[in-house]
């Protein structure tokens, strides 16, 4: 407890004043002699102890009025443990959540209306020279200022024109940002206020230990802070979304048909009947369907497409439906359609006859109606050469190279090789038996930092008719890389039916693995193992170098070594892995709300600026940088879900589909005892509206003054006092 003004106090001196007065009356008294006087002593020691009991009250109230008038004229104020703070600045740091569920909307509003109008609450209630924070926790946590402020009416003004809508929510990124923001602020009092519907999704961090972390980092900082959890909206128990497309990541050319298929789920315990599910291509309906789900159940519906044109397209799947969140009815991606894809083969083993030369077999498999004759088109288009013949002019219009059976290269020409690779391109490198194994192993895999995946071992297996040795076959798998899942469908070939006479074992995977310090330098990766014999040898090995890609086969491409030409699928299996490998030189265009869009660039100027087209209709510039032999583009600003279009000075688009987990779409929120759970474990306060927020803050910083409960005080006493002297006044009477 404090007083506002303490120098009143001293009145409380004046409690002297009746009790100086009472020893005087009773100093001033005469004997008078009375003859009777004995008469009445037995009503005297009867009624003595009486009249001073009646006096010592009097005269406590008399005593007490004085105090309490001057305990009342000082302003006592109830301040709790800490001092007063008066209006002294506060560091303030909002985290509003402006995530897609906060799209929710009831007859009230929306949910991200209310935080809105609580968030503008507490920031016009700070004192003048408070600095300001507001960090938006959708997509990836992002203030709303780069600084901190001191204009709280700056901050409402920008606060005015932001939307929900974006990615799901990272509490615990967002409260390491705030907490770091906070810890660089100059007030001595310092805030946290959380504003979110608080989703168990977005908070299933809070259990635990993490939470008490949490709460132990805050409790560690200098400066503490108060922190305050502030919930809006309520749960809602229905709700439609898209949660995914589903399309083959292998390369699709033009005029192939792409199936796309759109997974949906009712999140509510009502059944959903004849929604309308739209597909998109380029922003153009193409098709439309309906279809019904059960109580909290989960559909997908097919849309097979076929684009006419190459380039960047976009795919998206929208449902109509009456639901209270319409930012997850829809779901976007990109897909890249070829037109051709230029692949240089360099064979290691030529021959003059039909199909006796390493590549023969390969160029047939990769262009197929080419050789056949026929009115179709191939994506991919071939080119052989001989070793000696590559050049470095050679590389600059492919986008897949093939080492068959090559015994060794030129120092220049496997700088040139190696810089295609660094610069984005896709590289495959097969066994044989022409190939030079200490070349390879010396200079190809260079102790790791190498374009081989491993290093070369013994062969094992044989090709000799007359004396067979064991044989190997691929195993039959789940294959997760986009250039065999083709073969998960048993429609679509057993690979395992292809029998492996020879092959080339490697190293240990161990010695794969350059240290932490060459791989950041040289910028190599492990490989990894894409298919695998049942030996127990690798068949594929896969390694990313640079922006571009190596696969190592360790069996002949040709027949030799294998019957895996002979094989119906072996026409499928090396379009898909080169097609793949080609395809893959960018990095990925769908991408998760947050993460950067790049884009690798070739044939424009150094440091270009191009336009970037957002999910809101607004164009940004962004500046290209140099990177190696090409120019590379990056934005940043991705929280929101949907299409980016990035606009080349040839005026061709490049699209990026930004898109986030549907974890949000389940749309409750918790209740009151798991907010109370949620506080005392991160030691906070639950605020129920901004008005109490700012009243409880007003007492943090003013108190709580009771002067007029004592005035009340003092008015009861001096009533008190007269009606006990008026009684005690006829009762002697």
């Amino acid at each position: 407890m404090t007083f506002l003004n303490g120098t009143l106090l001293f009145g409380a001196a004046a409690l002297l004043v009746p009790l100086i007065i009472h020893i005087l009356n009773r100093s001033r008294f005469k004997t008078v002699p009375w003859g009777a006087m004995h008469l009445l002593e037995s009503v005297v020691k009867v009624n003595h102890r009486r009249f001073q009991i009646e006096q010592w009250i009097l005269l406590l109230l008399r005593c007490s009025i004085p105090v309490l008038l001057a305990f009342c004229l000082a302003r006592p104020v109830l301040t709790g443990a800490d001092g007063l703070q008066g209006d002294a600045p506060v560091s303030l740091v909002v985290l509003l959540d402006t995530s897609y569920s906060m799209d929710t909307s009831d007859t009230a509003g929306t949910r991200f209306g209310k935080a809105l109008a609580a968030a503008g609450d507490i920031i016009e209630a700070t004192s003048r020279g408070s600095e300001i924070s507001v960090i938006m926790t959708g997509g990836k946590p992002t203030p709303l200022f780069d600084q901190p402020v001191f204009d709280s009416q700056a901050v409402l003004r920008r606060l005015k024109q932001q939307q929900a809508g974006l990615g799901a929510s990272d509490m615990r990124a967002a409260l390491d940002e705030a907490l770091g923001t906070l810890a660089a602020m100059k007030q001595a009092r310092r805030e946290l206020v959380i504003i979110s519907d608080f989703q168990p999704a977005d908070w299933s961090f809070s259990g635990g230990d993490v939470a008490k972390g949490i709460r132990q980092q805050i409790e560690a900082m200098k400066v503490p802070p108060e922190l305050t959890l502030f919930q809006v909206g309520s749960a809602v128990t229905q709700n439609l979304s898209v949660d995914s497309l589903e399309f083959p990541r292998r390369a699709i050319g033009v005029g192939q048909r792409l199936d796309v298929r759109a997974v949906l789920q009712n999140h509510g315990p009502e059944p959903i009947e004849q929604a309308r599910v739209t597909m998109k291509i380029d922003g153009k309906e193409t098709s439309t369907t309906q279809l019904s789900l059960s109580p909290n159940g989960s559909t997908q519906t097919l849309f097979p497409c076929i684009v006419d044109q190459p380039g960047s397209h976009t795919l998206e799947v929208e449902v109509t439906t009456n639901d209270p969140l319409l930012s997850d009815n829809r779901f976007a991606a990109v897909v890249q359609i070829w037109d051709v894809m230029k692949v240089l083969l360099i064979d290691g083993d030529p021959s003059g006859q039909p199909l006796k030369g390493e590549t023969d077999f390969l160029s047939v498999a990769l262009t197929p109606y080419t050789f056949g004759r026929v009115q179709l088109s191939d994506l991919v288009e071939t080119r052989t050469i001989k070793p000696n013949e590559l050049k470095e002019e050679h590389l600059q219009e492919v986008r897949a190279v093939v080492l068959a059976n090559v015994s060794k290269l030129s120092d220049d020409q496997l700088g040139w090789l190696t810089s295609f690779v660094d610069q984005g391109g896709a590289l495959l490198i097969t066994a044989g038996n022409r190939i030079d194994l200490n070349w390879h192993n010396e200079k190809l895999f260079a102790k790791g930092t190498g374009l081989l995946s491993a290093p070369w071992g013994e062969s094992r297996g044989t090709i000799d008719e007359k004396a067979p040795g064991p044989t190997a076959h691929i195993i039959a798998e789940h294959f997760d890389h986009p250039a065999l899942e083709f073969f998960n469908a048993p429609t679509n070939g057993d690979l395992s039916k292809a029998e492996i006479r020879r092959w080339q074992a490697v190293g240990e995977r161990d010695l794969i693995e350059p240290d932490a310090e060459e791989a950041e330098t040289t910028n190599r990766e492990a490989a990894l193992v894409l298919a695998q014999l049942d030996s127990g040898d690798p068949l594929l090995l896969e390694k990313r170098v640079g922006d571009g890609v190596v696969v190592q086969m360790t069996t002949a491409i040709d027949g030799d070594w294998s019957d895996l030409p002979l094989r119906p699928f072996y026409v499928p299996m090396m379009q898909q892995l080169l097609t793949t490998m080609a395809s893959g030189l960018a990095p990925s265009r769908n991408i998760e709300t947050g993460e950067p869009a790049v884009a690798l660039l070739r044939g424009i100027e150094s440091e270009a600026s191009l336009s970037m087209l957002t999910p809101e209709g607004t164009r940004r510039t962004i500046q290209t940088a140099t990177q190696g032999g090409h120019e590379l583009a990056r934005f940043s600003e991705t929280q929101r879900p949907g299409i980016y279009a990035l606009t080349l000075p040839s005026t061709e688009t490049i699209h990026f589909a930004a898109e986030t987990s549907r974890g949000e779409s389940a749309l409750e929120v918790m209740d009151q005892s798991e907010m109370a759970s949620l506080a005392e474990k991160m030691g906070a306060t639950v605020a129920e509206s901004p008005s109490k927020f700012i009243q409880q803050d007003r007492l943090r910083r003013h108190g709580r003054e009771v002067w007029r409960p004592v005035l009340m005080g003092l008015l009861s006493l001096l009533f008190l006092e007269l009606v006990l002297q008026q009684r005690f006044a006829r009762v002697r009477g």
